[in-house]
């Protein structure tokens, strides 16, 4: 396992209207300005906030003004230089995703399938006990064996994660969790966060066993 001193987050989320995603990009010079930072470990985006996927997927969405591997592209010629890459995915949010698929959208105990506020990436968040569940860890899976980069990050991932879904209410009805109290609604959050990401580590670990995981949300404990 690698063990980095000087890390760099490359953070971007690009909307459907954008037309040229990285069209420009020289992928060796990128690695050189940031090799000459003195960074050893780079997060770039895999998938992003909006859903949109920026390397060759057979799984995700690919983003429809991308035209080249963006993110492969960055990673191979980061390596080149001794850089480690951590493929950066959102866990909890998909707003693309959401609009294809809206039975995988978390339902708020109001009854809302929206969160507030709406001008913000986090209207569309999605249930971990959906078939998202299985679609996100076959991305991971996907990105795992194409690239096999050094760490993943899967951000926007915490115990906040309170559904009444159909799916929920009957796996928190068994547990003996009650769904109209708040406490046991965030509780049962926390329980289906923390079993996740267990699942999420055993997927990444079929192809990159050494790799750096990272869930931005979940407490160090359960880390």
């Amino acid at each position: 396992m690698i063990h980095p001193k000087y890390g760099l987050f490359y953070d971007f989320h690009t909307d459907v209207c954008c037309p040229d995603i990285g069209e420009e990009l020289d992928a060796e010079k990128f690695a050189q300005s940031v090799a000459k930072c003195g960074v050893d470990f780079l997060t770039v985006h895999a998938r992003c906030n909006q859903g949109f996927s920026y390397y060759d997927t057979e799984i995700g969405i690919r983003h429809p003004g991308l035209k080249k591997d963006l993110f492969g592209e960055i990673l191979y010629a980061c390596k080149k230089h001794g850089i480690a890459v951590s493929a950066y995915l959102n866990g909890g949010l998909s707003n693309e995703e959401g609009l294809e698929h809206p039975e995988w959208l978390r339902v708020f105990p109001d009854g809302r399938i929206y969160a507030e506020d709406r001008t913000t990436p986090y209207v569309r968040s999605m249930c971990f006990n959906s078939p998202y569940r299985e679609h996100l860890k076959a991305m991971i899976r996907e990105i795992g064996k194409k690239y096999h980069p050094d760490g993943f990050f899967i951000d926007c991932y915490g115990f906040s994660h309170i559904c009444v879904c159909p799916t929920c209410v009957r796996e928190m009805l068994s547990l003996g969790y009650d769904t109209e109290n708040p406490d046991d609604l965030r509780k049962y959050g926390k329980f289906i966060s923390v079993r996740l990401a267990r699942e999420i580590r055993e997927a990444v670990c079929e192809n990159v066993p050494e790799t750096l995981l990272y869930f931005n949300g979940l407490g160090y404990e359960e880390q």
